[in-house]
């Protein structure tokens, strides 16, 4: 028989005292961790994947040394090793996505220039061919020349066809071809335009050796004036320089000479040092007066606007707005150029010279940092419709080298409305651009046209800003059962939208009112009780709203889903039925007794 009475365990008062060689060990970890930070910081190699690989290192060691719980730590090890590389496959995969869908959403446009690209190499191929042919005849001459050891014969020229004078004069009727002075005047028109096309060989056309002299010429101009910056910039700092002293010496004679010339000297280039570094711009600022780049920047703006309008009046519309859209600090990118391009009345064979100035504006903005305004947005958008330019719009959306609003989607959006066979393109891209401007009742109502209802569905609720009226707006604009059964039910454990009262209600007030009705027999057909607990469970919609729903039911044949609703309604407490209008006086005729 055991006498002794075991003690129940309890926890130890004063923590466990490590060992020396506990001691040591922690040391040594220390001092390993402290040391292979050091050496990737002196290297410049010290982030966030090195710091986790010392880490593991020195769990490793921690695991050889404990011995008693080597089998949980390695267990612990392997699966925080899993879960990394887990996030680092995740990462290169949300990567790889995201390349997929920019390479995606650039295809139409990708391919269209792959078209146009192989259409011109395919005109370069046959000017090769035709110079290839030509060449080839040329060389069989001379080999046939060779092997007869004939003289070479210079070739004569082509004799000139034989007019014959029966024949009708192009461009000329018969009447006047027997009209003496008419023949005059088209043999003077004819005169004239010789002359011209030789002017214009002598104008538009330079030897390619002259291109080459330019291209030197330029870039020793360049270099020159690289050369010549750098001077004035020195030239200038030594006169900011000088002129602080200056006004300091000027400033010292002017006051009581109380502080030494040479301290105050000193404090006033101290300051200027402190400005300069902490501020180099207002430094400059003061000095702008005398820089003379002001005035050679002035004349080249000046000259570049004149050129501008060189080009334009001779016609070349392409260079002109090329010209425009490269403007130094974007002078003629604003909607004054705009306007000048619009007044040009182009020839029938030509391209809009509005439309060349649109794709030289938006081509050469920058990528999401200088985009185009939303006035030019909009005028842009309108010239590129106007001529069915689906493709060039779809490339400048996707590209967001303009300026998103509301006003653009609603553009985009009606021009869909006029063209059906672009309206799946044009609600594709209303809905990016609604998304991007943060217009959440258009976006979710363009993915419900599109069909995305589920999509729609979880970009409301996910959406802390989508209020009741946009709901209702939703549920007006594109009423379908999928939609009104999602807005009316928990949707991922969150509360539904809207009650089944406020839906009805709000179709009865337009055109879809079956839907409603289609909902109330849907919720009728799910039981005897069903509908009775969606009545008494909506807080959104009073009695006198569920007593409107059955006389708009009674009005429209659906009597017997009225005769429930009034029964569910009138058996609630503190609700009285109404009388009809014949009963009303009889029940105020003691008022007037």
């Amino acid at each position: 028989m055991n006498y002794f009475h075991k003690k129940p365990w309890s926890p130890p008062i004063l923590p466990p005292i490590p060992s020396a060689t506990d001691k040591r060990f922690l040391h040594s970890i220390e001092d390993f961790i402290e040391a292979e930070e050091e050496k990737l910081a002196a290297a410049g190699q010290l982030d966030v994947e090195q710091n986790y690989v010392i880490y593991g290192q020195v769990f490793d060691k921690v695991i050889e040394y404990s011995t008693d719980y080597k089998n949980i730590l390695t267990a612990i090890k392997q699966e925080y090793d899993e879960f990394i590389e887990a996030i680092k496959q995740g990462e290169i995969d949300t990567n790889h996505l995201q390349a997929k869908l920019k390479s995606l959403a650039s295809e139409p446009t990708t391919l269209m220039y792959y078209r146009k690209r192989a259409a011109e190499l395919e005109e370069r191929i046959e000017i090769i061919n035709k110079d290839s042919e030509r060449i080839e005849h040329e060389l069989h001459k001379l080999r046939d020349r060779r092997r007869t050891k004939s003289p070479l014969v210079e070739e004569k020229a082509p004799a000139q066809k034989a007019v014959n004078p029966s024949a009708p004069i192009p461009g000329m009727s018969v009447e006047d071809s027997l009209d003496f002075a008419a023949l005059e005047k088209y043999q003077q028109h004819l005169v004239g335009k010789k002359q011209e096309l030789l002017n214009s060989i002598n104008t538009k056309y330079v030897p390619v050796q002259r291109k080459q002299e330019l291209d030197l010429k330029l870039s020793l101009a360049l270099q020159e004036r690289e050369e010549a910056e750098l001077i004035n910039e020195t030239l200038m700092d030594s006169f900011r320089k000088k002129r602080v002293i200056a006004d300091a010496i000027s400033a010292w004679a002017k006051s009581d000479k109380s502080i030494d010339l040479y301290e105050s000297l000193a404090e006033v280039i101290k300051k200027q040092r402190e400005t300069k570094a902490t501020d180099e711009s207002a430094a400059t600022s003061a000095f702008d007066d005398f820089d003379p780049k002001r005035s050679m920047e002035a004349e080249s703006l000046l000259e570049y606007v004149e050129r501008f309008n060189e080009l334009l009046v001779s016609g070349q519309y392409k260079s002109a707005a090329i010209y425009a859209a490269h403007s130094p600090r974007g002078i003629l990118r604003n909607v004054e150029t705009m306007e000048r391009f619009k007044a040009v009345s182009p020839a029938e064979d030509q391209d809009s010279p509005l439309l060349l100035f649109f794709e030289a504006l938006i081509g050469s903005s920058k990528l999401a940092r200088h985009p185009v305004n939303s006035a030019l947005t909009l005028e842009g958008i309108k010239c590129a419709l106007s001529y069915d330019k689906v493709e060039l719009i779809v490339h400048w959306v996707t590209q967001q080298r303009i300026t998103f609003s509301e006003a653009l989607g609603d553009l985009i959006w009606d021009y869909g409305e006029k063209e059906p066979q672009h309206k799946v393109t044009c609600l594709a891209l209303a809905q990016l651009i609604y998304r991007k401007c943060l217009s959440l009742r258009k976006a979710a109502l363009c993915m419900c046209l599109q069909g995305q209802i589920q999509g729609a569905l979880d970009y409301t609720y996910q959406s802390r800003r989508f209020l009741l009226d946009d709901y209702l707006f939703l549920l007006k604009k594109c009423p379908t059962m999928e939609l009104i059964n999602g807005l009316t039910k928990e949707w991922d454990g969150k509360p539904a939208a809207l009650s089944v009262g406020q839906a009805v209600l709000s179709l009865l007030c337009t055109d879809h009112k079956e839907y409603g009705f289609k909902l109330l027999e849907n919720i009728h057909q799910c039981g005897d009780t069903a509908l009775e607990q969606v009545i008494l469970n909506d807080v959104e919609c009073t009695a006198e709203g569920w007593v409107e729903i059955a006389e708009e039911c009674s009005n429209n044949n659906y009597r017997q889903l009225s005769a429930k609703i009034m029964s569910i309604v009138i058996s609630q407490d503190g609700v009285v039925e109404i009388p009809p209008k014949e009963e009303d006086a009889k029940i105020m005729e003691h008022v007037f007794m």
